[in-house]
């Protein structure tokens, strides 16, 4: 569904088009949060983050009508902002922060590699790019059945096809996918 639409939906019927809103950006919010809060937060803290992160984007887009901007920009950059506030308020909650004075502050930077950091950013982002370009829904299927763990039955009511549907897309999805990374020059041992 297109910004466009969207816009469209929320004009004619406010609850419809945040229902339609919702549906159409709730993974990629999702990913937003998780990604945020991962190692810090438990499923229900990134569940929290969505709802909050959907209720900051609706009062958004409620003050400022006619926005015509891109709304996956808005959209992504109140998730980013809604989950960084979630992993600061959870980080003081688990007291990870380290403070300079602290005796253990030197102990934190010695064996950090730069270089193997940016190498598996870079990996991910060309995963990711593979995944991508498989469509719809089957990265959908990929992502929440790799990224998050859910079992096909959960996904198949979120992606509204049928179980057997979502394990046939996810094998052939697996298949592409594999030579897509192929041809990206990454082995199966470069992402396992």
């Amino acid at each position: 569904m297109t910004d466009k639409e969207l816009h469209c939906i929320m004009e004619q019927s406010p609850e419809e088009g945040r229902r339609a809103l919702f549906d159409e950006y709730c993974g990629y919010v999702y990913a937003i949060c998780a990604n945020k809060l991962k190692g810090c937060g438990t499923s229900e803290d990134t569940d929290e983050c969505l709802s909050d992160t959907f209720a900051a984007v609706f009062r958004y887009l409620d003050s400022h009508t006619g926005t015509d901007g891109e709304l996956k920009g808005i959209i992504g950059t109140i998730a980013k902002r809604t989950a960084i506030s979630y992993f600061r308020r959870l980080s003081v909650k688990s007291d990870t922060t380290v403070s300079i004075d602290s005796d253990s502050f030197g102990e934190l930077s010695s064996d950090f590699g730069v270089e193997e950091a940016t190498e598996q950013t870079v990996l991910r982002e060309t995963v990711f790019d593979c995944v991508k370009s498989l469509g719809e829904p089957d990265a959908t299927i990929i992502i929440y059945f790799y990224y998050y763990g859910m079992k096909t039955k959960q996904i198949a009511s979120l992606v509204e096809l049928s179980d057997t549907a979502v394990q046939k897309r996810l094998s052939r999805g697996r298949k592409k996918l594999m030579e897509l990374l192929s041809e990206a020059g990454i082995s199966e041992e470069g992402y396992k």
